[in-house]
């Protein structure tokens, strides 16, 4: 089955959604901040309420993020049921991968095998 992708840019991010039958992708690229965070988390939520088995955010080309982004990842893992399918890919950014080990958030997002 081929895959549907979709693009949407909100200021210094963009969210690249890419599906296929069994894993939806979404990498968040740029800056994920309280200017933006909304349009990464209207993605996010499709994806989760459309029923994608499998949920990859790939944010190794964040380089940016703040309060309100990792109040987004926090809330998308304690979603009833769907933290059992989001995976993550780590940033490549030194400072978001920073932010992350700072608020404990590194230890608790279960990694995507690459």
């Amino acid at each position: 089955m081929p895959s549907e992708q979709q693009e949407i840019a909100d200021g210094t991010l963009l969210v690249r959604t890419v599906k296929n039958a069994e894993t939806t992708t979404i990498s968040l690229c740029g800056e994920l901040d309280l200017a933006n965070a909304s349009t990464a988390e209207d993605a996010l939520d499709t994806c989760l309420e459309d029923g994608a088995p499998q949920v990859v955010v790939d944010m190794r080309e964040l380089e940016f993020i703040d309060s309100t982004g990792i109040a987004l990842l926090v809330a998308a893992l304690s979603r009833g049921g769907a933290a059992a399918r989001i995976k993550f890919v780590p940033s490549a950014s030194p400072a978001v991968a920073r932010v992350l080990e700072l608020t404990g958030l590194a230890k608790r997002l279960p990694l995507a095998e690459e």
